[in-house]
């Protein structure tokens, strides 16, 4: 062969290498990210920060209080941008000046804001009903003849149900906007009970559990379904073991023809959990709650260092054989319960209590992180009623500390079949996330035979991808990506963020940056952002 004819195979070579080298290059890893999209908006000293509301394929809502007044009243400021992160419409809400915002909901179309009318009317209510298309569609003003102290709320159907307590006994109050009237839901009012969950349902019904708190004989815990109008189709009542205390929980919606609740026990009058529980809802058939250590889990305990870890595993073998209870508890809230064709998906995360005394699990009506009293609190007014899938509205000055500061150590996804069993856990350690109160830090979302996890750290995108079938992980960070070239993130207001699963794939994050870029004009800016988030 001549020296030519070798020569040009050698480069035909070189370039096939260099074509493979850059092929594999542009191969994604197990845990990257696509930032496709991100929404900016110019913050000003004096702007209150915006609250992000999700809904789902139908876009996001933003809205804030705004210092501007018109007649009177106070103007809110209420944005709508579709999935791609494109600004629709907005929305300008007169607002009375002493109605304060307590809770929010949404429901096929259309968005719902809860406000309390003021300090001398406090059981007083004014529901506004919002389109998606960002038009006001009517206000309902709502007069409970109780001293009720309001803790749930969600719509069902085209009703609307309040829960929460009068005299501490718990009730359930629907509101029927045709007719404007009031009813109360018959069969409560029971003293030493707790209402821990009240849910809407796929098919327009809504449950509630209740768990009985008296110290006192045969304790249970009380499932009942009723239609919108508060007629029950159901109820399921099930013995609490004796030296237990269930201190969470949530139900599943009727998207699987099956029920379950899920949430974390502990012993009596525990401020911290043993595991989590499970139980199946069978009026037809006697139901026993299945208890589950968090010894006993595989990852758990992983926010822990090894060796503790692997102790902790250990005394939940030698206490479960010998039939006690292991020592180990954390503070654990349970976030979200999903449902999918094999079953359910349970989100949870780990926290500490910053001021350990503000935390009382023993006492339903001032431990619940949903509930507050009508009445003075750290944070100014922080009223969470809740909506359909446990979303408070935090409303006080920014940046202020309270009581309820907390310290998130770890997000959990537990995945439970159709009966509640879980089937396996997966965690994802948290790097020292505090907030001024209890609230969600972390999401997951599983797509196939992954499972995607995802928790922001000021501008830095954290994300564990677990193969289901083989358990192998890996973890990244990536930065939050900015919207034009030349921008550096200076700093970033590391408690006015966060990250929620949108729908799908897709996450959306949010937040507050201050930006430099020396290629524009306004070298230096503060901008409210959202960045949309897919995993692949």
């Amino acid at each position: 062969m001549s020296t030519a004819a070798c020569l040009c195979r050698l480069k035909k070579l070189w370039i096939l290498v260099a074509v493979t080298l850059l092929c594999i290059s542009w191969i994604p890893s197990e845990a990257q990210l696509l930032q496709p999209y991100r929404y900016e908006r110019e913050q000003k000293n004096s702007d209150d920060y915006f609250h992000v509301i999700s809904l789902e394929e139908s876009g996001l809502a933003l809205f804030r209080e705004r210092d501007k007044f018109k007649n009177s009243n106070r103007i809110w400021e209420l944005v709508f941008i579709d999935s791609t992160l494109k600004e629709k419409s907005s929305l300008e809400l007169e607002i009375k000046e002493r109605h304060k915002m307590i809770g929010y909901e949404t429901a096929k179309n259309n968005l719902y804001f809860l406000f309390r009318t003021g300090e001398t009317n406090r059981n007083n209510l004014e529901l506004i009903d919002i389109s998606y298309q960002g038009k006001e569609v009517g206000r309902h003003l709502i007069k409970p003849d109780l001293d009720f102290r309001l803790t749930h709320f969600i719509k069902a159907g085209e009703n609307f149900v309040f829960g929460g307590y009068v005299s501490n006994e718990s009730v359930l109050v629907i509101y029927e906007p045709q007719a404007k009237s009031l009813k109360v839901v018959p069969g409560f009012f029971q003293k030493d009970t707790e209402l821990v969950d009240l849910r809407a349902n796929e098919n327009e019904t809504f449950n509630c559990v209740l768990v009985n708190r008296t110290s006192r004989g045969e304790r249970k815990m009380t499932f009942r379904t009723f239609d919108e109008t508060g007629k029950q189709l159901l109820e399921d009542a099930i013995p609490i073991d004796e030296d237990i205390s269930l201190q969470t929980g949530l139900t599943s919606t009727l998207e699987r023809e099956d029920l379950i609740i899920a949430g974390t026990y502990g012993e009596k009058n525990a401020k911290q959990s043993n595991g989590f529980y499970t139980v199946s809802i069978d009026p037809f058939d006697d139901q026993k709650i299945r208890y589950v250590d968090f010894g006993r889990l595989n990852n758990f305990v992983n926010f822990l260092n090894e060796k503790r870890a692997e102790r902790i595993k250990e005394n939940s073998k030698e206490a479960n054989a010998e039939g006690r209870q292991p020592g180990f508890t954390s503070y654990v809230m349970p976030f979200r319960i999903i449902e999918n064709k094999n079953g359910y998906f349970l989100l949870a995360e780990v926290y500490n209590p910053v001021n350990s005394n503000a935390m009382n699990t023993t006492n339903p009506y001032y431990y619940n992180p949903y509930y507050s009293p009508f009445g003075y609190n750290p944070w100014g007014y922080y009223y969470p009623a809740m909506s359909r899938m446990y979303r408070p509205y935090m409303y006080g000055p920014p940046n202020t500390r309270s009581a309820n500061e907390t310290k998130t150590l770890e997000t959990v996804v537990l995945a439970l079949d159709e009966h509640g069993n879980i089937k396996w856990d997966q965690s994802l350690k948290l790097d020292d996330i505090r907030m001024p109160s209890l609230q969600q830090i972390g999401d997951f979302v599983v797509r196939d035979d992954k499972l995607y996890m995802l928790y922001k750290k000021e501008s830095d995108l954290v994300v564990k991808s677990v193969v289901l079938n083989s358990d192998a992980a890996t973890e990244q960070t990536e930065k939050v990506r900015t919207l034009h070239e030349g921008d550096i993130i200076r700093s970033e207001k590391e408690t006015e963020s966060g990250v929620r699963h949108w729908f799908g794939k897709s996450f959306y994050v949010w937040g507050y940056q201050t930006l430099r870029n020396t290629t524009k004009e306004n070298r230096v800016r503060d901008v409210f952002y959202i960045n949309r988030v897919d995993p692949y």
